[in-house]
């Protein structure tokens, strides 16, 4: 029986909701981890993508010390202000897969809504090692996820020139 003929782009491998689920929960995980008393608010989801499935900028996660913060990781980007300012054009791009990745992490059961505080949970699970090509994605969402919690929601947004 002949294998199925399946031609998917390189763009389409990252961009999909199962993978942007796991990236949010890891998002989740690393914000839960770092302040353990609270959930990353929904409206915060929407900036991770954007930072993570961009090679550059999720280059600049990595390159930036765990400890240093978003406000660091906010100043190398800035180098050039363009580089700031495409964050919020791809955030905006990239709501509709943001979306559709929460909703991937709530069916998979990866991440639960609260809908009354309009916060995520990244459920406690473990998943399968993931492939080396997707190590890099999940970490830069850990840290991001640490830097995140650390600041006021408002101050977040702020930094990153994005509107809630």
């Amino acid at each position: 029986m002949p294998r199925p003929n399946h031609h998917f782009s390189p763009v389409g491998l990252v961009q999909n909701p199962a993978f942007g689920a796991v990236v949010l929960w890891q998002f989740g995980r690393g914000f839960q981890a770092e302040k353990i008393d609270a959930l990353p608010p929904l409206n915060s989801f929407f900036l991770v993508l954007p930072i993570i499935l961009h090679a550059e900028t999720l280059e600049v996660v990595r390159s930036t010390y765990p400890s240093s913060g978003l406000a660091k990781f906010v100043s190398k980007v800035a180098e050039s202000r363009e580089r700031l300012y495409a964050i919020h054009e791809r955030a905006v791009a990239l709501r509709g897969l943001t979306l559709e990745s929460v909703a991937a992490g709530v069916s998979s059961q990866l991440l639960s809504v609260n809908y009354e505080s309009a916060a995520i949970r990244a459920n406690e699970l473990k998943l399968p090692t993931p492939v080396e090509g997707i190590k890099i994605h999940l970490a830069g969402a850990e840290r991001l996820g640490r830097w995140f919690s650390r600041l006021p929601q408002g101050q977040v947004f702020k930094l990153l020139q994005v509107e809630p």
